[in-house]
C-alpha cells in the first residue's frame, strides 16, 4: 500500500469520526429536550426522582429497624447501590427503544442506530453522574455526611466508573439489537428489572450473604457491578465476592452480540423490524 493510500484512509477515518461526533452530539441535545423539555423543572425532575426514592427507602429501613450492613451510614450505603443499578437499568431500557423511537432520524443517511444508542448512553451516564455528585453535596450540607464517606479509593473509583460505562455500553447495544428482532423485549425487560432491583445488591452486599446465596448471586452481573463500586467507594468495606472479569466479559459479550445484530440488519436491509 502506497503512503498516499494510507494517508487517505486516515483522512477518511478522521472525517468519519468527526461526523459521528457531530451526529451523536446533535442526538444528545435532541434527546435531552425531548426527555426533559425546555423548562428547568424537567431537568430538576432528574434530581427530584432519585431523592424521593432514596428518602422512601431510608424511611422504610428506619421503620423496620434495618441498619446499614457496612460501616457506612444508611444514606451512603443505599445511594452507592441505587445510582449504579438505576443507571444500568435505564441504559438497557433506553437502548431497547432507541431505534423504534427515532425512526424519523434513521431516514437520514448520516444517522445509524449505533449513533442513537451511543447518544442515549452518554446522556444517561452524564445525567446520573451529575445527580450523584449533587446528592453527595446535598448530604454534606444537609446532614453533615463527610465527603470522605464516598471516596475511599479515588483511582479504584475511576476504574469502576469506566467498568460501569463499558458494561452499560455493551448492555445497551445488546438491548437495542434484541428489541429490533424481538419486539416483545422492552416489555419483558420491564418485568425482569423489577425483581432485579431486589436481587442485585441495592439493599445488601454479596460479602454478607451466606455461602449458598452468594453462589447464586455470582450469576448476576449487576450484583458484581454494585459490589465493585461499593468496594472502592466505601471506607472500611472491602469485598472479595465480585469479579471484574465478570463485569467486563458481560459487557464484551453483550456488546458484540448487539453489534452483530445491528450489522446483520443493515446488510440485509431488514430494517422494517424496527418499531
Amino acid at each position: 500500500m502506497s503512503p498516499d493510500a494510507g494517508r487517505d484512509r486516515w483522512v477518511d477515518l478522521d472525517e468519519a469520526l468527526r461526523m459521528m461526533f457531530r451526529v451523536v452530539l446533535a442526538i444528545m441535545l435532541r434527546e435531552s429536550r425531548t426527555r426533559y423539555g425546555d423548562s428547568r423543572f424537567g431537568y430538576l425532575w432528574a434530581l427530584i426522582d432519585p431523592v424521593i426514592v432514596m428518602s422512601l427507602m431510608v424511611l422504610l429501613f428506619g421503620i423496620i429497624g434495618r441498619t446499614s450492613p457496612v460501616a457506612a451510614s444508611l444514606p451512603v450505603f443505599i445511594l452507592t447501590g441505587y445510582m449504579p443499578f438505576f443507571l444500568m437499568r435505564n441504559v438497557i431500557t433506553r437502548g431497547a427503544s432507541a431505534a423504534a423511537a427515532n425512526r424519523g432520524l434513521l431516514q437520514y443517511p448520516q444517522v445509524a442506530v449505533a449513533d442513537i444508542v451511543l447518544a442515549r448512553i452518554v446522556l444517561e451516564v452524564s445525567t446520573a453522574t451529575v445527580v450523584y455528585v449533587v446528592l453527595i453535596v446535598a448530604l454534606f450540607y444537609g446532614i453533615g455526611e463527610p465527603l470522605s464517606s464516598w471516596f475511599d479509593d479515588p483511582a479504584g473509583i475511576i476504574g469502576a466508573a469506566l467498568g460501569i460505562f463499558y458494561f452499560c455500553l455493551g448492555s445497551a447495544f445488546f438491548s437495542s439489537g434484541l428489541a429490533r428482532i424481538w419486539p416483545m423485549w422492552p416489555n419483558i425487560w420491564s418485568y425482569i428489572s423489577r425483581p432485579l432491583f431486589l436481587l442485585s445488591g441495592v439493599f445488601f452486599t454479596l460479602e454478607n450473604l451466606p455461602t449458598s446465596g452468594r453462589a447464586v448471586m455470582q450469576y448476576n452481573p449487576l450484583a458484581h457491578v454494585l459490589e465493585w463500586f461499593r468496594s472502592v467507594s466505601l471506607p472500611g468495606f472491602e469485598s472479595n465476592s465480585y469479579s471484574i472479569v465478570m463485569v467486563l466479559a458481560t459487557g464484551t459479550i453483550t456488546g458484540t452480540i448487539g453489534l452483530l445484530i445491528d450489522r446483520y440488519l443493515v446488510l440485509t436491509g431488514d430494517e422494517e423490524i424496527v418499531g
